[in-house]
């Protein structure tokens, strides 16, 4: 059956176009001008503190994972929890980059009000006329082009740019991050092409339950708290990110057949622990969507996805693409408009 193109299904598709152009920008020299990188703190590196609400959050992990195995200062930080509880952390040494693909939501306008005059920020918005983008010292554009439904493109863009600024930081030349978001591309283009074949099986076997769970550790967290995000907003799922470490000190108890256990399990430090926690959960009755590049031979309970590898904690690019799909498939079965938000706002102005 042939599905109707939806405004989210739309944009769901320009991803590989978008991250294609973003890719080419930034691979190019001076794209982020190191004299004026290093000119915002007095010290190098700095502490680098990530902030955003939503998709703006939750994609600075893999640039956070990166930034701490080359031994540089990272954190993650809510932009409404640091404006309000936190501020006192932000000292000249620190580099704050705000996340924001419109560039006024609430919390922002809120952290950027509490700053002092001098205070210098680095801001990654979608928006070149907003706001945040005339406040900042330094601008990288998502480049996403206009996003209407829930984020997509703005998150996987945004991946990107924070990735391209953690190479930055470091002081490593790009070459390697550009190959493999090129072969991120090809994987989004991939899956896009075959969405008729890969996605309805998909969506079989997670049909709609009552309660997800979506885990992974590392970089990949990104992709959890994506993926959850976008499973309430687009399929009105009740779904829930969680460390994989963080599941097995309790909440292993709630273990359901009727639940979805969604796992993102990738080659690296925490990879194997993965497929073990699939393999305790599936042998309690839990039915499991595992999403991994590594070999799991245990079919029972389990969808198995085979996914592109992909280093430097850049496979949330390609995840989420899968979840994105399931979700908009989920919605329509469910009579939803994928992506249309009923009771929030598609920029957040109240707090």
């Amino acid at each position: 059956m042939v599905q109707r193109m939806t405004e989210l299904l739309a944009e769901i598709s320009q991803q590989p176009a978008a991250l294609s152009g973003l890719r080419k920008f930034y691979a190019s020299p001076g794209a982020i001008p190191a004299r004026a990188l290093c000119s915002l703190t007095p010290q190098w590196p700095p502490t680098v503190i990530f902030t955003g609400m939503g998709s703006s959050l939750f994609a600075a992990y893999p640039a956070q994972a990166y930034l701490t195995e080359q031994g540089v200062r990272a954190l993650v930080w809510e932009t409404a929890e640091l404006a309000h509880h936190h501020l006192k952390v932000l000292r000249d040494d620190t580099l704050l980059v705000v996340v924001s693909q419109s560039g006024e939501t609430a919390e922002a306008m809120l952290l950027l009000g509490s700053l002092p005059a001098a205070a210098r920020v680095l801001a990654v918005t979608n928006v070149e006329a907003s706001p945040l983008a005339k406040r900042a010292n330094l601008l990288l554009p998502m480049m996403a082009g206009e996003q209407m439904a829930v984020s997509t493109k703005t998150y996987t863009n945004s991946v990107a740019v924070l990735m391209y600024l953690a190479f930055a930081i470091a002081g490593e030349a790009p070459g390697p991050l550009t190959q493999e978001v090129m072969r991120a591309v090809e994987a989004q283009e991939q899956i896009l092409e075959r969405r008729d074949v890969l996605i309805p099986p998909i969506v079989e076997f997670f049909n709609r339950p009552p309660y997800a769970a979506l885990m992974a550790r590392g970089a990949d967290l990104a992709t959890a708290y994506q993926g959850a995000l976008t499973l309430k907003e687009v399929a009105r799922v009740s779904a829930e990110a969680i460390s994989a470490a963080q599941f097995r000190h309790g909440p292993m108890e709630i273990i359901n057949p009727n639940h979805r256990y969604v796992l993102f399990a990738r080659t690296g430090k925490t990879g194997r622990l993965l497929l073990k926690l699939v393999d305790d959960i599936r042998k309690s009755s839990g039915r499991v969507l595992l999403f991994t590049d590594m070999p799991f031979d245990h079919p029972a309970n389990v969808r198995f996805v085979k996914v592109e590898p992909l280093r430097m904690g850049l496979g949330t690019l390609v995840d989420s693409v899968y979840i994105q799909l399931l979700a908009h498939d989920a919605a329509l079965r469910a009579g939803f408009k994928p992506g249309k938000f009923e009771i929030a706002e598609k920029v957040t102005r109240d707090e």
